[in-house]
């Protein structure tokens, strides 16, 4: 890791709740998806937990920091109930590409002298050797580099920590949180089936990906999307239906005869999935008013897809269309 930073800010809020009911560690993995985003909207839209290879805990954050798009992995070195420290090799999108910089979040809870808790969030960042190519590349300077990042962070932060204090606030004193009685049968019953419900809508997204825009099959597109169908985020000139999304669809596979994903996670929060990937294609037609140059591609996305009934019903969706067509234009 560099000892040169590109930011390190600090925000602190106290939560009406005393600091021995918190418990830190508890909170960031059962941290919902939908919690996660109320966290800091609209910077927030995503998350999930795992473990590493290794068997750490592992949480996945997805969210936007000034102009780029932050992909977290952070591993949990320190996951106490007043203390986390969590590290990730993190994947940054920008207009300008992909690059990685190592992040730190930091979380301390600690009691104040009335009885109340204070939580201070810690974020820091790191460049890689990745980041010192891209800058080099770009023709950036360090200097500017970390004045932006720095005022991003602490903007950010500024506005995350009230929220993030409350959603641990909420957690330590919620009657059905990790205070309460174990659950009852019922409700261990009711979770199956939620995990079973939400291992459906997943399957549906991930056919999706791969029949349809991988394969072609709008037969398929027919039958996963509902006639209702609302898109949230269509692309410029695109109508935000049904109708659009399929011209969107045959449209890229045009460009791209061989277009496909590479979902790398998906998680799902009551009827929302959300999806990680990177697409990938030849250009052999034209796209975006570019002729054909018989490139190879790729690109990544994040997107939400609702799903109901075991059909698409709404879609949100950040992709990196800059990088794709930097990658077509000399």
């Amino acid at each position: 890791m560099s000892t040169r930073v590109l930011s390190d800010s600090t925000c602190t809020h106290i939560v009406d709740v005393a600091a021995d009911r918190v418990d830190i560690g508890e909170w960031l993995f059962s941290l919902s998806d939908a919690e996660y985003r109320r966290c800091c909207p609209p910077d927030h839209v995503a998350s999930g937990v795992g473990t590493t290879e290794d068997g750490q805990p592992l949480a996945i954050g997805v969210e936007t920091i000034g102009d780029a798009l932050m992909i977290h992995h952070f591993v949990g070195e320190v996951t106490e109930p007043h203390h986390c420290r969590m590290v990730s090799t993190s994947d940054a999108v920008a207009a300008q590409g992909r690059t990685t910089l190592e992040v730190i979040w930091e979380l301390r809870a600690e009691p104040t002298a009335d009885g109340r808790c204070a939580v201070t969030d810690r974020l820091a960042v790191v460049p890689t050797g990745d980041y010192f190519a891209f800058l080099d590349h770009h023709g950036i300077t360090f200097e500017d580099a970390a004045a932006a990042c720095h005022a991003a962070c602490s903007d950010h932060n500024r506005r995350e920590t009230p929220l993030l204090a409350a959603s641990i606030a909420r957690r330590a004193t919620a009657p059905n949180g990790r205070h309460s009685a174990d659950p009852v049968a019922a409700v261990t019953i009711r979770r199956e089936k939620s995990r079973a419900d939400g291992e459906a809508a997943k399957a549906v997204v991930r056919r999706n990906a791969e029949q349809v825009q991988g394969g072609g099959d709008f037969t398929v597109f027919d039958e996963l999307f509902a006639d209702d169908y609302v898109d949230h985020t269509p692309r410029p000139g695109i109508t935000p239906d049904k109708a659009g999304t399929r011209l969107l669809y045959q449209s890229l596979r045009a460009a791209f005869p061989d277009f496909h994903a590479e979902i790398h996670w998906q998680s799902v929060d009551g009827d929302l999935v959300t999806t990680y990937k990177t697409y990938r294609g030849t250009h052999r037609g034209a796209f975006m008013g570019i002729a054909p140059t018989g490139r190879a591609v790729e690109f990544e996305t994040v997107d939400a897809m609702r799903v109901r009934g075991g059909r698409i019903v709404e879609h949100w969706g950040v992709a990196n269309l800059l990088s794709l067509t930097d990658q077509l234009v000399d």
